[in-house]
């Protein structure tokens, strides 16, 4: 039977469960080049959902490292980074492992003596050879372009990375590593709960879900993330406009265009603004009746997603689900009719390397 949008977001729980387990030898070639050199700056360069990911993670990294975590596109780290460190520590990150301006932009570091650590689903692929060292990030084959179970495992190893590289610095204690460990273990079973949550609230407002014209999604911290995945998971499964906003920064320019048409989804990740979204879900009523929060709290309200607690600097583990879902569920109903044509200016433009024959999954 062919696998589908729906089985990989599934099986991501199952993942994020066998990786945790699986942690230090998941993350040891990692783990082993970060401790090679007191560095003082990540930077990671992604594109598309790998940039994503790595947002999920950025501040829980930077919270155990202690250290700027700097998340930079390819094309700019490419044609307008200046600013070099040999106590810069680099990960290149790329799904296909095949991402030409990446694997770019890995050389262009190591030529300014930066030490790289590739992070990719295909270990074969030609990224190998534009870094010191590189990792398969855990997850598994994921053979559909629009990448989700990917998503999930980048951040969970991006998490795992720091939680052992911290522990290994002496940043955190064991009580602390082994809290960080069942924290995760925990939410992977809240991600199998969350997806057949997600699935009732998508089947309770299915009309609205599917017929979307221009969707805004508002995150803040660690869940902007989640939001940016949403809006770039919603456009092109579905072709409909998504844009991710900082949750305040929408208020400031953003929030004019919100009309009757318009869909506006609101990820409440708790910490400090959770009182403020739920704030700004209450009155954006009066611009459109198409909006949505994912929340830990309950309302009496179906346009509401309640979600189990858990720790803000991890989830977005949980609220990237019903994005996903939302987009598996639009793309099972459009066909881009300009596929072939996007295929065709793609391979033209040349953003990815041809496969050598040896890769699995994308």
């Amino acid at each position: 039977m062919e696998e589908t949008m729906l089985d990989y977001i599934k099986e991501s729980s199952t993942l994020v469960r066998n990786n945790t387990l699986n942690s230090k030898e998941l993350t040891k070639k990692a783990v082993e080049k970060y401790l090679t050199k007191d560095f003082n700056r990540i930077i990671i360069i992604a594109s598309g959902s790998s940039y994503n990911g790595s947002y999920c993670a950025r501040l829980f990294m930077e919270k155990l490292l202690k250290v700027k975590v700097d998340i930079i596109t390819s094309f700019t780290f490419n044609n307008y980074e200046t600013i070099f460190d040999d106590k810069t520590f680099v990960f290149g990150v790329g799904q296909s492992g095949r991402s030409t301006n990446t694997n770019d932009a890995l050389d262009k570091a190591r030529s300014h003596g930066l030490t790289c650590v590739g992070l990719t689903g295909n270990v074969e692929a030609i990224m190998k050879d534009h870094v010191d060292t590189i990792c398969n990030w855990g997850m598994g084959i994921e053979k559909i372009g629009f990448v989700t179970k990917g998503v999930a495992t980048l951040t969970l190893f991006l998490d795992l990375f720091a939680i052992e590289a911290a522990y290994h610095k002496g940043l955190i204690d064991t009580d602390e590593y082994n809290r960080y460990h069942n924290e995760l273990l925990n939410v992977s079973e809240v991600m199998d709960d969350t997806y057949h949550r997600a699935l009732k609230w998508h089947e309770d407002n299915e009309e609205e879900l599917t017929d979307l014209k221009r969707v805004q999604i508002l995150g803040y911290g660690t869940s902007h993330g989640a939001a940016l995945e949403g809006a770039l998971k919603i456009a092109e499964c579905t072709g409909h406009g998504a844009t991710a906003y900082e949750m305040e920064e929408f208020l400031h320019g953003p929030s004019i265009e919100t009309n009757g048409d318009r869909t506006v989804i609101i990820i409440d990740s708790g910490d400090t603004p959770s009182d403020r979204a739920r704030l700004i879900y209450e009155n954006l009523h009066v611009l459109t009746d198409r909006v949505y929060l994912l929340t830990t709290k309950t309302y009496e309200d179906q346009k509401v997603l309640t979600l189990k607690s858990i720790p803000e600097y991890f989830s977005t583990l949980v609220n990237c689900i019903p994005f996903q879902i939302i987009a598996a569920k639009g793309r099972d109903k459009w066909v881009n009719p300009l596929d072939d044509a996007r295929k065709k200016m793609n391979d033209i433009v040349g953003y990815k390397a041809p496969k050598t024959g040896k890769e699995l999954g994308l």
